[in-house]
């Protein structure tokens, strides 16, 4: 509805019959009992009804005339029926019988599927203008181009989101495959930090996970950052362990300090400590789990002494006379081969930094 507040009147039609106007809706009379009245929206693809006493006293409203902001707008469903129950003009004895945003839901969900375009099957498809907007009609789609004419890549973040972005000096980034539309390979997120709580402030759709990819999009948030004359050069950026991400975020913030999530790391290596068939012994033994959780636990070292933790660590296990100990071995060799040779320390030592993990980007 379009008026600042929603008023109830009877008239009648042109053949007499009675209608219920709710500012500019209209319900005709369906059925009267010896003690109701029930009303029905005239537009019959609309099922909102309502029903009155034999006074006209509004009892009870199935669904809210204000169906029609759900399927013309994109704003959240709560958010319209706060709006729409507030302006409402009635009796506290009719607002406490006013069916719960929960009870309309359903129905208002409904409605806005069937307005809905249905997914598209190839990249090449317009993207509604709705979509493209905030529910502040602000620009929203800020990226919208083809790499090399082929593959589409998609940004979405707001003036406001991106301002953030650009002034923040830490950056968590993030990517999900689960929910990813199929014409894409990944829904890639960056989020800020402010109030020391993380905040959205970039959503990305790739075709890939390539570092070119990865690349463009940063080049693309640099050129954003320069039209609001501002500079996208966070101090330190804090990521999962996707190489091609890694190998991207090196190339193009030469100056940044790239820390590897902690979380990650540490799931990481529990589930190795599950392929070696270590997790009946990590569970019942404490000289194992023990051994594993220092292990893990070497990331929160200052760098100049973690390697010689480790190297302490490992000697421990390899003179130790122990069965259980002994059957840690395989785990050493690949934290020494992988993480402190191939990946190297710098990337997952997280003493001294202040957010450890991206977890909140999850």
């Amino acid at each position: 509805m379009n008026s600042s507040s929603i008023t109830m009147s009877f008239v009648l039609s042109q053949k007499g019959k009675p209608l219920l106007v709710m500012d500019d809706y209209v319900f005709r009379l369906n059925k009267t009992t010896n003690t109701t009245k029930y009303y029905r929206c005239e537009n019959r693809d609309c099922t909102a009804t309502a029903h009155t006493d034999l006074n006209n006293v509004l009892l009870k409203v199935d669904a809210d005339p204000s169906h029609e902001r759900a399927t013309k707008e994109n704003t959240p469903i709560p958010k319209i029926y706060e709006e729409e129950s507030a302006k409402m003009i009635l009796k506290f004895s009719t607002i406490a019988i006013l069916p719960s945003q929960r009870e309309m839901s359903s129905s208002l969900n409904k409605a806005r599927r069937l307005e809905t375009p249905p997914i598209p099957d190839s990249q090449i498809f317009d993207i509604p203008y709705l979509y493209t907007r905030t529910i502040k009609n602000e620009e929203f789609l800020c990226v919208d181009k083809f790499i090399k004419g082929k593959t589409r890549i998609l940004l979405f973040a707001s003036n406001e989101q991106l301002k953030m972005l650009f002034q923040n000096s830490i950056v968590l980034m993030d990517g999900t495959f689960s929910t990813c539309p199929k014409l894409f390979g990944k829904v890639f997120t960056i989020h800020s930090i402010k109030y020391e709580q993380s905040f959205i402030s970039g959503i990305e759709l790739l075709p890939d996970r390539k570092k070119s990819t990865y690349r463009f999009v940063f080049e693309e948030l640099e050129g954003l950052a320069v039209r609001m004359n501002l500079v996208f050069s966070p101090s330190t950026i804090i990521t999962d362990f996707e190489p091609s991400l890694a190998e991207a975020i090196i190339s193009e913030f030469t100056s940044s300090n790239h820390i590897d999530c902690y979380f990650h790391f540490t799931q990481a290596v529990y589930r190795q400590i599950q392929r070696l068939g270590l997790s009946s012994g990590y569970c019942s033994d404490e000289s194992i789990r023990m051994t594993c959780r220092k292990r893990m636990a070497l990331l929160l070292l200052p760098y100049s002494v973690l390697l010689k933790c480790f190297e302490d660590l490992y000697e421990s296990v390899l003179l130790t006379s122990s069965s259980a100990l002994d059957s840690l071995k395989p785990l050493f060799e690949y934290y020494e081969n992988y993480w402190v040779k191939t990946i190297g320390i710098k990337r997952w030592n997280v003493y001294g930094i202040r957010i450890k993990t991206n977890n909140n980007a999850e």
